[in-house]
């Protein structure tokens, strides 16, 4: 998917807004209706100047005559006016929702641990993101809250695993900001498939300091690389460095993926004016392949659904530390499963070393060499992709029945309102 990622200064490509008092963040001027007779009404409020595509031109909900066609209209409109209108006539429209990675911004603690003494204090804190951080949602701009660290003992796994004789390696994909390349790309993922287009860059607007999402998609793909060896891994972009991405670009992606594709990672999520059709259009196409989609619940300590952890099938993934649930974890009953989240360790760029400076005595904050200790369910749902895609390579199973043994099965460890707990580590 290399160059459909948006471009652009921040304030032109995320928008805020409140909906019944529940926040979310959209592509200003884009909205998506579904059907001719909400495109032309959508047509005609704009006097007829709007740019109108099919969101899904060979397939999806084009393919199926049972449902209406999707189409992004762009003009000077407010999406979210125009979305209330279309439903008070009947029609369907929504905005083009941004959704955004769920690694740490290294903000305020959990409300209920505020003023506790000896409350656990995590690199990766509640309302990371913007939505719930007004403080961020101006620019964007936040410090990264990745940290250099050193290679993981405690990741390393044999690559000489066994498999069943004649069966096949599991497909991964992993949707995000894209892998690292060049001399850039650390070792551990040097046979993790990339398009050229896809690269993720360490510092992407020229600050000199490591863009806030930067190496998250590297991060992730190094832990699944690290935890399932031996599976076949790709990394493909939909998200900026700063760590956001539209509904329609990550829709797209994601039905175009290789239908052999057998597990989908999706670190990322948003919430919505009150659903996220398109979103959901694009899991129902892989879905009914048989791809089993993964995606983290985010880290805004909330119960209030986020997309598409949320969405029919899925399996969102919250996090736990050392002690129990991450404070800052999202939860509730769409939550099916839960893992490590608090100061992983994993593959990072080879080298990055930004303005960032540290008192006379302490570590530099930004001197990478190859590995990263982060927080977040980002980094726990790749635990349970990897889960997948382990048991899948040892036992020959499909992706169907990984779910049913590791996620699904009776008996398993689980948590209220986190779900099933997966650990590799």
């Amino acid at each position: 998917m290399a160059g459909t990622t948006p471009t652009g200064e921040w304030s032109e490509r995320v928008a805020f807004a409140n909906a019944a008092g529940e926040p979310f963040a959209y592509r200003p001027n884009e909205i998506v209706v579904a059907g001719e007779q909400a495109r032309d009404f959508a047509l005609e409020v704009t006097g007829f100047e709007a740019d109108v595509e099919e969101v899904f031109p060979e397939e999806g909900f084009g393919a199926d005559a049972r449902r209406p066609v999707l189409f992004r209209v762009r003009a000077e409109f407010d999406p979210v006016e125009l979305s209330a209108d279309l439903r008070l006539r009947g029609m369907v429209g929504q905005p083009n929702h941004v959704l955004f990675a769920h690694c740490g911004c290294c903000c305020r603690p959990h409300p209920a641990d505020r003023g506790v003494a000896g409350s656990p204090v995590y690199a990766s804190p509640v309302y990371a993101s913007p939505v719930y951080a007004s403080e961020y949602q101006a620019t964007g701009h936040r410090k990264s809250s990745a940290r250099p660290a050193s290679e993981p003992a405690y990741l390393t796994v044999p690559a000489s695993s066994p498999r069943p004789e004649g069966g096949r390696a599991p497909r991964v994909v992993v949707l995000d900001t894209g892998l690292a390349a060049g001399a850039l790309r650390p070792a551990c993922v040097g046979a993790v498939s990339c398009a050229a287009g896809d690269c993720d860059e360490p510092d992407e607007d020229g600050d000199h300091l490591l863009d806030p999402a930067a190496g998250h998609g590297t991060f992730i793909a190094g832990l699944i690389a690290l935890l399932a060896p031996g599976c076949d891994l790709t990394v493909e972009r939909v998200l900026t460095t700063f760590g956001d991405g539209d509904e329609v670009t990550i829709a797209r992606a994601i039905a175009a993926l290789d239908p052999d594709t057998d597990i989908l990672n999706l670190s990322f999520g948003g919430y919505a004016m009150e659903r996220m059709d398109v979103l959901a259009a694009a899991i129902r196409i892989v879905q009914k392949r048989a791809t089993v989609v993964v995606a983290s619940a985010g880290n805004d300590a909330t119960c209030r659904p986020a997309y598409p952890a949320a969405l029919p099938g899925v399996i969102g993934v919250g996090a736990v530390g050392p002690d129990g649930p991450a404070r800052f974890s999202n939860y509730g009953p769409w939550v099916r499963a839960c893992a490590p989240g608090v100061d992983l360790v994993s593959a990072f760029f080879t080298v990055f070393d930004g303005a960032g400076t540290a008192p006379a005595g302490t570590a530099d904050p930004d001197r990478f060499r190859e590995w990263a200790c982060w927080s977040g369910t980002s980094f726990a749902a790749p635990v349970v992709a990897a889960a997948l895609a382990r048991e899948m390579r040892l036992t020959g199973v499909g992706a169907a029945d990984a779910v049913a043994r590791v996620v699904d099965a009776p008996g398993l460890l689980r948590l209220a309102d986190l779900g099933t707990v997966v650990n590799l580590l």
